[in-house]
């Protein structure tokens, strides 16, 4: 690999890329994985190739170049697996009994105060928040202008608002309307 020799380069890759993929499937990649990892041990090797001394073997210059490359790999594969359950962990919901029985109430409320709201504004807010429709969609089904669905959705939303400061769930009560809201 004197002076940047590409066809000796390209003679090398021929010679060992087949051992190479070899290595990393018995090594316990799947195919599309040994084939990136071919890949980027001959990229390493062709970017370190000042550095390699001509009288050392090149196989095993290439193997341990495969071997890091494949430690790499697994490592990355351990982190982003642990950050996966962790994420997946932070997203479970916690059983806990006293947080379960605060979402109970807080869901009783919130249906109370749903079925406690004038008809057309019930329906409003249902449209809204429940089906995901836009108040252009929902003024063009129930006949209204889009003021008057906001209008409705205000005075539903403030209704809640009070009806959560009067139960002192306020912290519990700001998420859901988060939600709602």
């Amino acid at each position: 690999m004197i002076n940047n020799d590409q066809k000796g380069f390209d003679q090398l890759f021929d010679m060992y890329h087949k051992k190479v993929y070899f290595f990393c499937i018995k090594n316990g990649l799947s195919t599309e994985d040994s084939e990136e990892i071919v890949q980027e041990v001959f990229l390493k090797f062709w970017n370190s190739r000042d550095g390699i001394d001509p009288n050392k073997n090149v196989q095993s210059y290439l193997y341990t170049i495969a071997r890091n490359t494949l430690f790499d790999e697994f490592k990355n594969r351990i982190k982003r697996k642990a950050a996966e359950d962790y994420q997946l962990h932070i997203l479970q919901p916690s059983y806990n009994t006293q947080e379960t029985v605060a979402y109970n109430e807080l869901e009783e409320l919130i249906a109370k105060t749903l079925r406690s709201l004038p008809e057309k504004r019930k329906l409003v807010f249902e449209m809204s928040r429940y089906k995901g429709l836009s108040n252009k969609e929902i003024a063009e089904q129930m006949g209204i202008t889009v003021k008057t669905v906001e209008a409705h959705l205000t005075l539903a939303l403030q209704e809640f608002r009070t009806v959560f400061k009067q139960a002192e769930i306020i912290g519990l009560a700001g998420i859901m309307l988060a939600i709602l809201g």
